[in-house]
């Protein structure tokens, strides 16, 4: 018996479907066994599909049809076979997908971007995010391959991809031999500097940048957003220097140097102005002012502001507290200073949908908001960009989700507002009791479940259970259902029979349980603690509490007016 779906799985191999039924139909086909096997049938038949026809020219827009073809290529997962193996079918329908009749032979007849992308590492690193990777298909790619060599190791800057929001370089290390050389992020040293053509810094503080190995490949990921976004005017070219002192444990001077093309992809940029703003009950005026999109991303530009009515109720608690009182030594860090930093910390999430109500991008400000709401989606990597201004009363947040197409409807959805507050919880545990059974405690509405002890007793690196410890301590493994609305716990401390107190850190994850509450589990590392006390008191003195009661919707339309 056939699946009610067939017909359409045959459209969707013929490229009938619009982009949104495909999805829907790939969505069907990963719990649909029938589909499935047919899928996997196709794959063995050897028969091409007629309708396909290799044209005498490409058109012009060749490599944008074939790139949104390739976009409904399913990503592989272990436990749906049928993703992976449809590959091979899907190599023979991407272009009637986008509407092109041709047969893809690389090497034959094919557009030069389209060329350029497909044999781009770039293109074959897992770890580049999809708004960077689009903005290579678009034809932001920059190929570099500039070498040098020093303490018989050789440095290769491949690649690069830039725009006025971000820029990612792809680099190479191997040896004498051409063999390749692990990238060691902790002991390595690399530097960048960015300069016009007439030798002006663009980032006289340094920094901001991030690197690791991905793949094999030294990828260095760059918001040069943060030095950019103050200037009025944008060079045409960056002259950018990656510079290294230490290579593959080796001390040594690698430096290489590049112009990158800054035009091509500012004069695309755009800016959507929105202006719109939303105060929530819990006394934040929240300012969604606009977006700017470039080839790798669009940037969400909000900001929060305190009402009188925060700062009022901020004033109140530090006043309960004493917390208006600051230490006399200027360098002690006090719970003040503490609850200060907590206070200003204030997080967002939110959704973009398209017309049809589709998400097309989440934003979740929350630690783990990627395991207890699952609303995150399309954000483009190091997105997170931010200034406090009033001591911390106002903010501007600058969010980067993959690039929203142009002159196209969405909805800006506000889905949770998070906020820092204090709490008083307590748990003392009998450490003796401990060692032989679980011990439970239920304080300030969270219930925590402690289920072991053990004695960290070497400085070193080591593993115990899934993680890995460094330097001498206790341990103590638990699970825990926070309280109603409670997403994260901070300050953390223990403090032993004598009353010496100790740092206390965790290793944890977090759920959402049916129950709507957030679940924890994970272990306790307290440094220092050498000895095995007769009892320990945990504690921590700060929570963030999620709040969903808000209703702000804002429609926009993408512009497609350039950047001023």
């Amino acid at each position: 018996m056939n699946c009610s779906k067939t017909e359409e799985l045959r459209k969707y191999l013929t490229g009938e479907l619009s982009a949104g039924e495909a999805r829907l139909l790939e969505r069907h086909v990963e719990e649909c066994l029938r589909c499935q096997s047919q899928m996997m049938e196709e794959e063995d038949s050897s028969e091409e599909f007629p309708s396909l026809q290799v044209p005498s020219a490409l058109p012009t827009d060749f490599t944008a049809q074939v790139m949104m073809a390739l976009e409904q290529l399913p990503q592989p997962k272990p436990k749906i076979n049928w993703k992976k193996r449809s590959v091979n079918i899907l190599k023979k329908t991407a272009l009637a997908v986008a509407s092109v009749t041709a047969i893809i032979t690389f090497g034959s007849m094919v557009s030069p971007t389209f060329a350029s992308y497909v044999n781009s590492v770039i293109q074959s690193i897992q770890g580049i995010d999809k708004g960077m990777k689009q903005a290579a298909e678009n034809g932001y790619l920059q190929t570099i391959n500039k070498t040098v060599t020093d303490q018989g190791i050789t440095f290769t800057v491949k690649e690069v991809v830039a725009d006025p929001v971000r820029m990612a370089i792809v680099a190479d290390l191997v040896d004498q031999n051409g063999k390749r050389i692990q990238f060691d992020v902790e002991n390595d040293d690399l530097s960048l500097t960015y300069k016009t053509k007439t030798g002006e810094d663009l980032n006289p503080g340094g920094g901001g940048f991030s690197f690791g190995e991905e793949d094999g490949y030294l990828v260095i990921n760059h918001d040069i957003f943060q030095f950019l976004k103050d200037r009025k005017t944008l060079p045409d070219e960056m002259i950018v220097s990656v510079e290294a002192t230490i290579l593959g444990g080796k001390e040594g001077s690698w430096k290489v140097e590049f112009p990158v093309d800054m035009k091509k992809a500012r004069e695309v940029a755009n800016y959507t102005e929105i202006g719109q703003s939303y105060t929530t009950p819990h006394g934040i005026a929240i300012n969604l002012q606009n977006i700017m999109t470039v080839p790798s991303a669009s940037m969400l530009e909000l900001s929060t502001v305190w009402t009188k009515e925060r700062a009022d109720q901020i004033q109140k608690l530090k006043e309960q507290n004493g917390w208006n009182v600051k230490g006399t030594n200027p360098t002690e860090y006090t719970a003040a200073d503490m609850m200060e930093r907590y206070f200003v910390d204030i997080g967002l999430a939110y959704q973009i949908l398209d017309e049809k109500g589709n998400v097309v991008a989440g934003w979740d400000d929350a630690l783990f908001g990627e395991e207890i709401n699952q609303i995150q989606k399309n954000n483009v990597r190091n997105s997170y960009r931010g200034q406090v201004h009033d001591e911390g009363k106002r903010a501007i947040k600058w969010n980067g989700i993959t690039p929203l197409a142009k002159d196209q409807k969405y909805k800006f959805k506000m889905h949770s507002l998070y906020l820092y507050e204090p709490t008083k919880f307590q748990a003392t545990i009998p450490v003796d009791n401990l060692l032989k059974d679980k011990v439970t405690v239920t304080n300030s509405d969270s219930t925590y479940t402690f289920t072991g002890f053990t004695l960290k007793t070497t400085e070193g690196e080591e593993k115990i259970g899934n993680e890995t410890y460094r330097g001498k301590g206790a341990l103590i493994s638990f699970s825990a259902t926070l309280p109603e609305g409670i997403v994260y716990t901070n300050e953390w401390s223990a403090l032993d029979e004598s009353k010496q107190k100790y740092k206390a850190y965790r290793k944890e994850n977090y759920s959402r349980g049916k129950d709507g509450r957030v679940h924890v589990n994970g272990t306790f590392f307290i440094p220092g603690l050498l000895k095995q006390p007769k009892e320990i008191t945990l504690s921590h003195s700060v929570q963030r509490r999620q709040y969903q009661d808000l209703n702000w919707e804002v429609p926009f339309e993408t512009s497609s007016k350039p950047k001023q």
